[in-house]
Formats: structure tokens, sequence, C-alpha cells
């Protein structure tokens, strides 16, 4: 009665077909189910997909998770979200990640020790406001160990999307450091997406250089190249 009240009060809709859902979601069934997302119950490694390696050939961490390409309506609701703060985009991708995330860690399969969600340079976070990886990415990890403030961004960087690959690897040299001891852990690092890969290479060196034994890189996209 509660659930269906609050519904009323609050009515949602879908962002694709408009058509009513419940307060909390951002999608309706048909739309998510008809999404072009990866398969992840064939692959879990994307990795390991011949097509995305041929993308993204010098990668430094061990696994790669992602849910979709960087393509609509993917491409609209993370730039709604990431620079007009638009969230009621983040349902629908909290949606989108959940699924992939229940795809991809079946019974059987090993859990990273922890996850970090890559942090943005103080400066801004103060510009932004806010961190639109950690609104949309929090959620959908609440029954993971999930750790903050043990990987710091300590080097302002220039905005990443308007550099060469070259360049982005250059704006990033020692961009992390890690302060806490990673010896042994597998750590998953989560970022919203991968374009070139070398903002997950920098993060995963740090991790690297405090003991991690893996890293594994959890994105919304991958931008197709």
């Amino acid at each position: 009665m509660k659930h269906a009240f609050i519904n009323w009060l609050f009515e949602s809709h879908c962002v694709l077909c408009q058509s009513p859902v419940p307060a909390a979601l951002g999608l309706c069934e048909y739309c998510l189910e008809d999404l072009p997302l990866f398969d992840l119950s064939e692959q879990k490694n994307l990795l390991y997909r011949p097509d995305i390696i041929e993308m993204f050939p010098n990668c430094e961490f061990d696994k790669l998770f992602s849910c979709a390409f960087y393509q609509p309506p993917f491409e609209q609701w993370l730039k709604q979200l990431k620079f007009n703060n638009q969230i009621h985009y983040k349902n629908a991708l909290q949606q989108v990640i959940t699924k992939q995330l229940s795809t991809f860690f079946t019974p059987d399969y090993p859990l990273p020790d922890t996850f970090i969600i890559l942090p943005l340079h103080k400066s801004r976070f103060f510009q932004r406001g806010f961190n639109q990886v950690t609104q949309v990415w929090q959620p959908c990890l609440s029954s993971f160990n999930l750790l903050s403030d043990s990987l710091l961004r300590n080097k302002k960087t220039h905005a990443q999307s308007k550099l060469t690959k070259a360049k982005r690897v250059k704006n990033l040299k020692d961009a992390f450091i890690c302060t806490a001891d990673m010896s042994g852990k597998t750590v998953a690092i989560v970022d919203d997406i991968m374009t070139t890969g070398a903002t997950l290479n920098a993060a995963t060196q740090a991790l690297k250089q405090a003991g991690a034994k893996q890293v594994w890189a959890f994105t919304t996209c991958l931008t197709p190249i």
C-alpha cells in the first residue's frame, strides 16, 4: 500500500517509451530487455573478446566488465547526467548496471576483495559538485565491499575528452596514489566511460604499486574506436 501511494505521488515514466514505471525505476521491463548490452553470460572478461582487445590493446588491468558500447541511448544518458546533472537518467543506468552485475557475478564466480570508485580531483569535484560515477554506481554495489579514500587523485589533470590518446597517457602520469596496503588483493575499479583506457591504466598502476595482485576494471560503457 505504501509503495503504491509513493508511485502514485511521484509518478515516473520509462525514459525510452514513456510508459509508467515505479518511482524507483527509469526503464520498463520491455525497454530494458531490448537494450544492446554486452552478453556477459557468454564472455565475462571482455578483454577476451577479439573486437574489444583490438580497440584497447594496451590494457594493464586484468579483467574488463562493461555494460554496453558508448552509443545511443547510453551516450545521451551519461552526458546529461555528467554535464547537466539530469538525475532522472540515473535510475535507468542503475537498472542496466544491476542487470549486468547479476549476469557477471554468478554464485560460483569469485568476488574481488574490494571495489573502488575512481575519485575526481578535489578541484573538479568542487567545480561540478558531485561525482556522477558515485551517484550511479554506489547503490549498485551495496552488497559488495566498497572502499573510499584509499585511492586519491593527487594530480589536477586536463579534461580527457579534449585530448589525443598519447596526450591522455601523459596527462594521467602519476595522477593517482593509493594510501592503503593492497598486498595480495583483487581490486575492482569503477568508472563511467572507457575511451582509451588511460585513466583505468593509471589507477591500475597505483594499485599494483600498493601490492594489488589483480585489478579488474568496471565501466558503464566502452567507447567504440
